[in-house]
């Protein structure tokens, strides 16, 4: 499939690279990349080739949000905006399904955080599995900014769980800018990593998740989705039992355990 506001390769085998590929406007979400990262989370979830994802933007954001000048947008305005019912179809669930998109796909998502991601785009950065930012990155949740409510895409299930619940309601209600050192400070970031360093470190991470099992990572990233909302640490514990049974017949762990004992 060929995109025209995205572009996806396999960066190396197993290794899929997907740049948010519309520098002028800061790789902002038109509803054209709504729809193609739709379209590609379609695919990816059936393509056992790929193990690992890494996202990132081209030139000097990662991503500013909606593109608030959106031409789809603004020529059909009349009709989109003329009733909440319409919009919340129309505009507003294309959007949050790019979230439920990626915490659907079994594969474990590395975002490359190399500039700016306000609105949408930190929502992105929210919804990835490990966030690694180079200097440049800023995290902006800008919706309370433009008469929306802070909750949006995820921020509100997302960010309590990674940063506690009073930082967020501060980050959320103010719309201020998180940069690079407090967002490691807070552990709204897996890593911040050296100027220029960005894509090899992302790179480099996932060759070490590409060297464990291809279940064992499967079954990590959908223990750590379902356990975030699990009832109990019973039940959180029984999912990790049926994970581990099933990966103790598997041969990747046979071939381990002989390794082990042979380094031994």
């Amino acid at each position: 499939m060929e995109f025209r506001t995205i572009e996806f390769k396999e960066a190396e085998p197993g290794v899929g690279l997907i740049t948010l590929n519309r520098p002028d406007r800061l790789n902002a979400l038109n509803l054209d990349m709504v729809e193609e990262l739709t379209a590609l989370f379609d695919q990816l979830r059936r393509q056992e080739q790929v193990r690992v994802l890494v996202i990132t933007g081209e030139g000097r954001g990662f991503c500013s949000g909606a593109d608030l000048k959106d031409e789809r947008v603004r020529r059909d305005a009349d009709t989109l905006f003329s009733s909440a019912a319409v919009h919340l179809v129309a505009v507003q669930k294309k959007y949050s399904d790019l979230i439920t998109g990626m915490r659907r796909l079994p594969q474990p998502i590395i975002a490359a955080v190399n500039g700016p991601a306000a609105g949408g785009g930190m929502c992105i950065a929210l919804a990835s599995d490990v966030v690694i930012a180079g200097p440049p990155a800023t995290f902006i949740a800008s919706f309370i900014n433009i008469g929306l409510s802070g909750g949006e895409l995820g921020t509100t299930y997302f960010l309590p769980r990674l940063v506690g619940s009073a930082r967020a309601a501060e980050i959320l209600f103010t719309g201020r800018t998180v940069d690079v050192t407090e967002a490691e400070k807070i552990g709204l970031v897996s890593r911040v990593v050296e100027e220029g360093s960005l894509m090899a470190v992302a790179l480099d991470t996932a060759r070490i998740m590409l060297s464990k099992s291809p279940m064992g990572l499967r079954l990590t990233k959908e223990a750590l989705n379902q356990n975030l909302t699990a009832p109990s640490l019973e039940a959180a514990i029984e999912l990790e039992n049926r994970n581990q049974s099933i990966c103790c017949v598997s041969p990747e762990f046979s071939r381990a355990v002989k390794a082990f004992g042979k380094g031994k």
